[in-house]
């Protein structure tokens, strides 16, 4: 009898390890899922910190982007304005130079000074040329209220109505931007004779 009680015992004592045993795993299975879960959580909240990183990232790199571009082009219209104004304020001594020399020419004592001033002249054509200056041809072209100023209107038998018979003063355009319209005389075309 001894013996089975002895057994019995036993069989507790193995019963109650294995249940121990048991709990222990299933304890420590949840344990284990719990940390799992908790591990990925923290994983997606980590894979969510980098994708806003990187959108703020990508946004912001696109901020700078912008503002390079923004700079360039504000110190290129800085640079176009200024070159404007002053050869806007040039313009004016260009035509006092033009009529000193077309009134000059007419004295054969001044012709090598005229010769002079008009390789200088022709210098500074070249110079501002090359700034994108350029001269709005007029003479015999169809009058253009976007860059010609009608000063005046005279009959021409040869010419037609509307047409530049002569430039009084010559425009300039600043590459596209007109600087000075130029001042000219209309053909009113034949007289009409009564």
């Amino acid at each position: 009898m001894e013996d089975n009680t002895d057994e019995k015992e036993n069989k507790e004592i193995y019963s109650e390890d294995e249940q121990e045993t048991s709990e222990s795993n299933q304890n420590d299975k949840c344990h284990e899922e719990e940390t799992k879960d908790r591990l990925e959580t923290k994983l997606n909240e980590a894979y969510g910190k980098q994708d806003d990183l990187q959108n703020k990232y990508l946004r912001v790199h696109a901020d700078l982007e912008n503002i390079k571009k923004r700079s360039i082009k504000e110190r290129e219209d800085a640079v176009q304005r200024t070159r404007s104004q002053i050869i806007g304020d040039l313009l004016p001594i260009i035509d006092s130079f033009k009529m000193g020399l077309a009134e000059a020419s007419k004295h054969e004592s001044a012709k090598t000074y005229v010769e002079g001033f008009s390789m200088a002249m022709n210098l500074m054509h070249t110079t501002l040329n090359e700034y994108g200056l350029h001269v709005v041809e007029s003479t015999n072209k169809p009058f253009d209220p976007k860059i010609h100023d009608a000063i005046s209107y005279e009959n021409d038998d040869i010419i037609g109505e509307g047409i530049v018979i002569r430039t009084i003063r010559e425009g300039y355009k600043l590459g596209d931007k007109l600087l000075r319209p130029a001042s000219v005389i209309l053909s009113k075309g034949k007289k009409e004779e009564n």
